[in-house]
């Protein structure tokens, strides 16, 4: 994958500061030492834990330290995944954005990625999270699988990001074009080195044909285009007798299912991918050249 620079949210990525209120009778050490012995000794309990990472968080507060933060917004994260558990949503997504941050701030890109997908999954089930702080977490989703060469994942953030912006009726969606196009040519690029080489195989009354036009494809091009429909075009096989046909009488089926044993095709199925020899393809080529040469005289 090509690497792009895109001036996003991992361009300069600072810790989260939460302000920490103390209470004036009680000395900042104090209520940092009492307050993480009640987390420790009740981690099911959401407030205590959450109070704790202010307080980690605070860089001010004398106590700032990220990693230790983040043992205590895991446990609120684990509390608020029991749906039996009530949480409000604003602590939610606190701890999934703090949580995501570091991870990101550590390098950790995978953890990071998981976060910001739990937060996506917990606005889906009725969380309410607001449409800034998603549209923010895809755009680090988005930077961070350019940044591994993930296309596919990053064209799903920006897939995304581009639905609600659409939804909300949010300004500068065409900003976003250039970075989508590049993804979805990235896409293409690995489909054609995947599956550049392929032919299409059928099996009609018990008979082999290859697929040799379909769609905008056809067999003098990478195997890329097959499923587009496109007005006027020719759906041609070739046969095992060599010869090119268009009148088949038969149905295209092709499923499969996953089971202990791996994954199998139904019974139904007829077509899968194949790859043949050079000298196979230019016979083929050859046979399809030759319809179409008689067909536009005709």
């Amino acid at each position: 994958m090509r690497k792009y620079v895109l001036l996003a949210v991992l361009a300069c990525i600072t810790a989260l500061s939460v302000n920490a209120q103390t209470k004036d009778a009680e000395s900042k050490a104090d209520r940092y030492f009492r307050m993480s012995k009640v987390a420790d000794e009740n981690p099911s309990d959401w407030k205590a834990q959450l109070e704790v990472g202010h307080i980690l968080l605070d860089k001010e507060g004398g106590f700032y330290n990220q990693s230790r933060a983040a043992r205590y917004y895991e446990r609120i994260y684990h509390i608020a995944s029991d749906v039996n558990r009530e949480i409000p949503d604003s602590v939610i997504r606190e701890t999934n954005w703090v949580l995501m941050t570091l991870a990101v701030g550590k390098g950790d890109i995978e953890r990071a990625l998981f976060y910001i997908d739990e937060m996506k999954h917990a606005n889906s089930v009725g969380v309410g999270i607001e449409d800034s702080y998603l549209n923010l977490s895809d755009m680090y989703g988005l930077t961070c699988c350019m940044g591994k060469e993930d296309c596919i994942k990053a064209l799903s953030y920006m897939k995304d990001l581009r639905d609600r912006v659409t939804q909300s009726h949010l300004p500068g969606i065409e900003h976003t074009d250039l970075t989508t196009a590049m993804l979805l040519e990235e896409v293409f690029e690995l489909e054609k080195a995947v599956f550049g080489d392929k032919l299409m195989e059928l099996t009609i009354d018990g008979k082999k044909y290859i697929v040799v036009s379909m769609g905008e494809w056809d067999i003098e091009k990478p195997f890329i285009g097959w499923s587009a429909t496109k007005e006027g075009s020719l759906t041609l096989f070739y046969g095992e007798d060599g010869k090119v046909y268009d009148n088949l009488h038969g149905e295209m089926n092709y499923s499969f299912f996953c089971n202990k044993d791996g994954i199998v095709p139904h019974e139904e199925s007829n077509a899968r991918l194949i790859t043949v020899t050079p000298e196979h393809r230019q016979q083929m080529v050859k046979a399809y050249r030759n319809y179409m040469e008689k067909r536009t005289t005709k």
